[in-house]
């Protein structure tokens, strides 16, 4: 005797998904351009050969030229490093089972980046310490960088290290406040009602324009910066999370309600876990906005601290410097937004096949 099973439709539309991710992967395979690769390889090579061969420009100043000659030797090292590591990926896209499967991906997704990243090295190594076509001060050579980064690794240390505790305090109190903002005014209509209209008047005011008051209202500068990051962060975190609480279909709260659910059950197990990818959107938002608080907050009073540090140099005119400071600053915050997007991946691996960043 037949029965009818009834199949849901997330899960039929799941299935589809993953048959239709199967099959592009049969018909279009990942294939390896071997002249975009190779073409990689030499890009960093020749910028090896260039860095060391080709004489520096006798226009630099001594300062400038000592900083150069300091690191060619470790510029060199890194870009034949650099090529002889692709050419081994290379090699392994030749190899069967998951060592070639893994080479063959990441020589298909990186090769432009690859070679992009070359190019981009070789042309910023003549134009600077070759032929100074892009003028110092404003202008470094990659050399350059990389010796603020060895010579000044101590204070640079010590700089990144306060500035993540600062970023760590403010980012958390205004995680914190924005998800009790966005629940009460996302579930309590009276609350929504008085809030909502004030959040879009004063929200989109940027933080900076709050420093005089927080001159005046906060005991100390570390405070006051702690303040300005929540601030920041406190905003998309709000309007996200209302956004997520109001978007949760109705049916949910009606079988939870049919099963007894009822008061903050429903808040905390309905409202919030379903409004989990809104609220990290708003996240995701939040890290840019509070680097950018940061690197401004910490330039009033603040003693120490990555923003301190480029305010620093700038004011000796030491470019270089800045230059070292920014990348640190790019790799921290890549760093973050990497990490936050694991977490994301990892809370809602539930719903994988249903959500795209």
């Amino acid at each position: 005797m037949a029965t009818d099973v009834a199949v849901p439709a997330g899960s039929t539309l799941q299935g589809a998904a993953r048959i239709h991710a199967a099959l592009e992967k049969v018909a279009n395979p990942a294939r390896v351009n071997p002249i975009l690769i190779g073409a990689g390889i030499l890009s960093w090579i020749a910028f090896a050969v260039v860095a060391t061969a080709v004489p520096d420009s006798d226009q630099l100043s001594l300062r400038d030229l000592q900083s150069v000659r300091a690191t060619t030797t470790f510029t060199v090292v890194a870009g034949l490093a650099v090529a002889a590591v692709a050419a081994v990926i290379w090699a392994l896209t030749l190899a069967r089972g998951r060592a070639g499967a893994w080479a063959v991906d990441r020589a298909s997704n990186g090769a432009a980046w690859l070679f992009g990243a070359g190019l981009w090295l070789l042309f910023w190594e003549i134009s600077t310490a070759k032929t100074v076509l892009l003028a110092p001060p404003y202008f470094a050579a990659p050399q350059q960088i990389l010796d603020r980064l060895w010579t000044d690794r101590g204070i640079l240390s010590e700089s990144l290290g306060n500035s993540l505790l600062l970023l760590a305090a403010g980012f958390a109190a205004g995680l914190a406040a924005g998800l009790v903002t966005g629940v009460v005014i996302g579930w309590y209509q009276t609350a929504n009602y008085w809030v909502h209209p004030i959040l879009m008047f004063l929200g989109p005011v940027p933080s900076l324009a709050w420093v005089p008051i927080i001159f005046v209202l906060f005991p100390t500068s570390y405070s006051g910066a702690v303040f300005l990051i929540a601030l920041s962060v406190w905003f998309p975190i709000t309007v996200l999370t209302r956004a997520g609480i109001l978007s949760v279909p109705r049916s949910y709260f009606d079988v939870a309600q049919t099963l007894g659910a009822r008061g903050w059950f429903l808040v905390l197990r309905i409202s919030l876990p379903a409004a989990l990818p809104s609220i990290f959107t708003g996240a995701f938002m939040a890290l840019g906005v509070s680097f950018v608080t940061l690197t401004v907050a910490e330039n009033f009073g603040v003693n120490s601290g990555l923003g301190w540090y480029l305010n620093w140099k700038k004011g000796w005119g030491d470019f270089p410097a800045v230059y070292a400071g920014i990348v640190v600053l790019v790799v921290v915050c890549g760093f973050l937004l990497i990490l936050l997007f694991r977490t994301r991946n990892w809370v809602l691996r539930w719903e994988k096949e249903l959500t795209r960043w």
